[in-house]
């Protein structure tokens, strides 16, 4: 009994000691000093320029892909990069026309309606044209990079005008926006014909 006396005094004290500890820890806490408002989270455009094709923000797993509609950025094609084309190449874009015939953009899903309608007939001087409906809309210059098999085109055409990856394989190729210059990340199907195009 006395035991029991003796350890529920022990434990009154023990708490009443440790509410005196808790109170002045408490009371003597450092203060809180108000910090400074946080400043403005800079734009990813703004942090990495020009080296994404689109910067598409948060989005959640569970919400739709976001589509933007809207040309690449403007590129300026390093043509004075490369030696001239050779007479082999020259020969095997300048044997024919080439449409465009489907495009694929993982942030723009009509990215094709830009490239369906169009037609390039290549020239042995480098230079080329942009046909709609059997019309030259525009006009570039041309040329090939054999060491990394990527075709560089200059026009003003911003769908068009760029650096491309090819895969080929006769007279179909694949151009991909995954270069240095380009990186759209746009897929082309390009099928040449020698056949020349009829009106749209």
């Amino acid at each position: 009994m006395k035991l029991n006396i003796i350890l529920a005094c022990f434990t009154t004290v023990m708490g009443w000691a440790t509410c005196k500890n808790l109170q002045k820890t408490t009371a003597e806490s450092t203060p809180v000093v108000p910090t400074a408002p946080a400043a403005p989270v800079q734009d990813k455009a703004d942090m990495y320029p020009m080296r994404v094709a689109h910067v598409l923000g948060s989005n959640d797993d569970a919400s739709g892909t976001v589509q933007i509609t809207a040309p690449p950025r403007p590129v300026t094609v390093p043509m004075d990069r490369l030696p001239k084309a050779s007479t082999s190449r020259k020969a095997y874009l300048s044997s024919g026309w080439w449409h465009l015939d489907m495009a694929y953009s993982p942030s723009d899903t009509l990215v094709h309606v830009n490239y369906k309608p169009k037609w390039l007939h290549f020239r042995e001087d480098q230079t080329f044209d942009i046909l709609i409906n059997n019309k030259v809309v525009d006009s570039g210059q041309w040329n090939w990079d054999e060491a990394s098999n990527e075709i560089y085109l200059a026009c003003k055409d911003p769908y068009i005008n760029n650096t491309w990856k090819v895969t080929d394989r006769g007279f179909l190729m694949i151009w991909k926006g995954n270069t240095d210059v380009n990186l759209t990340g746009i897929q082309v199907r390009v099928v040449g014909t020698k056949t020349p195009p009829t009106g749209n």
